[in-house]
C-alpha cells in the first residue's frame, strides 16, 4: 500500500517518524510505503524524493492508495473530497471537516467503495471514536461529558490549587499568549463535541447550535468560593438527550472533588458517556498534538484490514443549547437584584449558589451575570 501524508508540521511529522521507526513491527504482514509528503516547506532535505507541494501529483498517481490529512486548514475539505472521488482511502485529523461535512464525504466514500476514517479528530490518544462506533448501534446513549481542552483545564488546576488569577496561572504554567492558542470561548471544543454527538445519538448537528459560554471572565473570588464548597472548576463539553430533546453546551462546570472528572491534571483530558447497556464508559488520556498520531496509525491498520465503517447518521433532533437543563449554578451577578435573590440557596459574599433552575433562566439573565458555572452533583 502506498500512502501520502498531507502536512509535515507537528502531527504529520510525528506520523512519518512512527511509520519510519516502527514499520517492520507495525506492518510486518503488509507492504506499506510512504510515497509522498505534501508540504510547502522549502527545506525538504529530510524527505528526499518524496516531498512535493503539488497536490495534483498525488491525486493523479494511481498507485497512491491512502491519503492521511493532518493539515487542519481551509484546504483540507476540498483535498479530502478530491481524494475520495479519486477512489483513495482517507484518514483525517480535521475536526472542522468532519463536524461540518461528514455526511457529504461519507456518502462519497461509500459510493467510491473507499474508507473515510477520523479517529484522530477527538480525544488524542483516547479510542473514543471506535468505542462510540462499536456501542452506539445497540445502546441508547443519553449523556456525554468531556473535558477536551487540556490547556485551559490545566490552567484552571493551577488557579484552584494556588487561588491565583488567570494571568498568574498563565505565568506559572510558563505559557504566554503568543505560545498558546487557548480555546477560551469553546469554538474548537464545539467541533469535537459535534462529532461525539453525531456518533452517540446517530444525528448531525450544526456546531453553531451548541451553546458556548466563555471561561475568560473567571476571577479569583470564584475560585476561592469553589474551593470552599469542595468543588473543582472545569471547562467542559456536555450533551444530554432527554425525551428527544438534545442539549449541547461548552461551559464552566463545578464537579465534586471525588468525581473522576475532577482528576484531569497535567494536561490530560477525559470523556465519559452513558448508555443503556454499558452504564458509563470513561476514557482518559492526553488530547494534544502529536498524540493524535496514535489514532492515525490505528486507522491505517483498519485500512489494511477488512474493516468496514459505513456509519451514516439517521436521526434528526433540534438542539436546544442549555434551555432544558435543570441544575444548580454558581453565579457571580453583576448586581444582586430580585431575580438572583429569589433563586439564592447560599450567598457567599455576593457569589451565590442557586436552587435548581432551568438553563432558560440563565439565558434570560445572561447580561446580568459576570460569571457562572453549572454544578454537577
Amino acid at each position: 500500500m502506498n500512502l501520502a501524508i498531507l502536512g509535515f508540521e507537528g502531527l504529520g511529522r510525528k506520523v512519518y517518524e512512527i511509520l519510519i521507526a516502527k514499520k517492520s513491527l507495525l506492518f510486518r504482514n503488509y507492504d506499506v510505503n510512504i510515497k509522498y509528503i505534501y508540504t510547502d516547506n522549502q527545506d525538504n532535505s529530510l524527505l528526499p524524493g518524496i516531498a512535493t507541494n503539488d497536490y495534483n501529483k498525488i491525486i493523479n498517481d494511481a498507485n497512491v492508495d491512502l491519503i492521511i490529512d493532518t493539515l487542519e486548514n481551509e484546504k483540507a475539505f476540498e483535498y479530502i473530497k478530491t481524494a475520495l472521488y479519486s477512489r483513495k482511502h482517507v484518514i483525517t485529523a480535521s475536526s472542522d471537516v468532519i463536524s461540518n461535512h461528514y455526511v457529504e464525504l461519507e456518502a462519497i466514500a461509500i459510493d467510491m467503495q473507499v474508507k473515510l476514517l477520523f479517529s484522530a479528530t477527538v480525544g488524542g490518544n483516547m479510542p473514543i471514536i471506535s468505542s462510540l462506533l462499536d456501542v452506539s448501534p445497540y445502546n441508547e446513549i443519553t449523556k456525554i461529558e468531556a473535558i477536551l481542552d487540556d490547556d485551559i483545564n490545566n490552567l484552571l488546576s493551577f488557579m484552584s490549587r494556588d487561588n491565583m488569577s488567570f494571568s498568574s496561572a498563565l505565568e506559572s504554567a510558563k505559557y504566554s499568549s503568543n505560545e498558546l492558542e487557548l480555546d477560551l470561548d469553546g469554538k474548537k471544543s464545539s467541533k469535537e463535541l459535534a462529532i461525539l454527538i453525531m456518533l452517540a445519538y446517530n444525528t448531525t448537528i450544526n456546531i453553531d447550535e451548541i451553546y458556548r459560554y466563555s471561561i475568560s471572565n473567571i476571577s479569583e473570588d470564584v475560585i476561592l468560593v469553589t474551593n470552599l464548597l469542595g468543588y473543582k472548576i472545569k471547562y467542559m463539553a456536555s450533551s444530554y438527550l432527554m425525551q428527544s430533546r438534545l442539549n449541547a453546551m461548552i461551559e464552566p462546570v463545578l464537579v465534586k472533588s471525588t468525581d473522576l472528572l475532577s482528576s484531569t491534571e497535567n494536561k490530560s483530558g477525559i470523556i465519559r458517556y452513558y448508555g443503556t447497556y454499558t452504564d458509563y464508559q470513561i476514557f482518559s488520556g492526553k488530547n494534544k498534538g502529536y498524540l493524535n498520531a496514535n489514532s492515525i496509525i490505528s486507522d491505517i491498520t483498519k485500512v489494511l484490514s477488512d474493516y468496514r465503517q459505513k456509519f451514516m447518521p439517521r436521526n434528526s433532533y433540534i438542539c436546544n443549547g442549555i434551555r432544558h437543563i435543570k441544575s444548580r449554578y454558581l453565579i457571580k451577578p453583576k448586581i444582586m437584584n430580585d431575580f438572583f435573590k429569589s433563586i439564592t440557596e447560599k450567598n457567599l459574599d455576593n457569589i451565590i449558589v442557586t436552587s435548581i433552575i432551568l438553563g432558560d433562566d440563565i439565558l434570560n439573565h445572561i447580561q446580568e451575570i459576570q460569571f457562572y458555572a453549572r454544578i454537577i452533583d
